[in-house]
């Protein structure tokens, strides 16, 4: 029996994941002086959509190695990746003030769904690879930071996702067996994760995460939710099915 629904915050509850694309492309372009362009950042950010910030920079800083080398006077890949951090992190921050910005990129379907599991009492988790200040100004503005019975961010945990160790680490908390948690996930490392974390996912695509979650092939389709209208429906029937 489910006992818990565990939501994944980028890309599941609301597209940070874009903004959070944007805010890299951006600033690599800013540090390259246009050299790399947002758009070319954009065909690749798929790669490191569900990892976490250091991974991501990290990815992002090998594959435009050469130009950021050119353009910051160093070959220390260290360096580059404090300086991609820094002008990120100032961006994002920006767009994190921004509450009529983000209340454009609300998950709304997956919101209805919470909001209806928190009414009829089913435990609600946070399992994310953000940090937590990042990921409490973006549940506090969607007003529902307070209702997660449980939040685990990136802080929380030594390994980020495809490791498993945010989900269990949320079962462990709960006192629950993985086959009594229903992850809602949108990435296929976050896939992975729930996966190798024994727990039945589902995942919501996006413009981003769609064809990797497709070609990936983890899951049976039934699992994999594009159109998004069908969340709730599809997630309480397998709830149901559990009992």
């Amino acid at each position: 029996m489910i006992k818990a629904v565990i939501f994944d915050l980028d890309g599941t509850l609301i597209q940070t994941e874009v903004l959070k694309a944007h805010s890299y492309a951006q600033a690599i372009e800013e540090l390259t002086h246009g050299q790399i362009g947002i758009g070319e950042v954009l065909d690749i950010f798929d790669l490191f959509v569900g990892l976490s910030r250091q991974e991501v920079v990290t990815g992002l800083s090998n594959h435009f190695k050469i130009s950021l080398q050119n353009h910051l006077d160093s070959i220390h890949i260290e360096f580059i990746e404090e300086r991609l951090i820094e002008k990120r992190l100032q961006i994002y921050r920006n767009i994190l003030e921004d509450s009529d910005l983000l209340s454009k990129h609300f998950c709304h379907f997956t919101l209805e769904l919470f909001h209806r599991l928190y009414q009829d009492n089913i435990t609600v988790v946070l399992a994310t690879m953000s940090h937590l200040p990042e990921a409490r100004k973006v549940t506090e503005t969607m007003g529902v930071y307070d209702k997660f019975n449980l939040v685990l961010t990136r802080d929380d945990v030594e390994n980020g996702k495809p490791a498993p160790d945010i989900y269990i680490k949320a079962k462990e908390t709960l006192g629950l067996e993985s086959r009594e948690c229903l992850v809602i996930e949108d990435s296929v490392n976050g896939i992975r994760a729930a996966q190798n974390a024994d727990m039945p996912v589902f995942a919501v695509t996006n413009s981003i995460t769609r064809k990797a979650v497709h070609d990936c092939n983890l899951l049976d389709p039934k699992f994999i939710i594009d159109t998004l209208e069908e969340l709730e429906s599809k997630v309480y029937t397998f709830i149901k099915s559990s009992q």
